[in-house]
């Protein structure tokens, strides 16, 4: 018993034998064509994902900033009052 493709095999015209070899072939270029353009597509994509997830990261603080503790309270600092301002009284 014979398997139906390689009955079809022996009936085609043996001239369109090497035509089918040259559209295998072809289309094998043509996919690892597409292979290609596809990584390059994809590359493209990550390296702009990593951008925009650099852009929206805050900026680095300080290293003075990052040693003080951040417990959510702002310090600000302590101005003199306009009483301890002024020069002593020479009496």
């Amino acid at each position: 018993m014979r398997s139906e493709r390689s009955e079809v095999n022996e009936r085609a015209n043996p001239a369109q034998k090497p035509l089918a070899g040259e559209l295998n072939r072809h289309g094998g270029q043509l996919a690892g064509e597409l292979n290609h353009h596809a990584g390059q597509l994809a590359g493209e994509l990550n390296r702009r994902v990593v951008a925009l997830a650099r852009r929206a990261q805050p900026p680095l603080r300080s290293a003075r900033r990052r040693a003080e503790p951040s417990c959510g309270c702002v310090r600000r600092r302590v101005r003199p009052s306009p009483e301890s301002a002024r020069p002593a009284s020479s009496t």
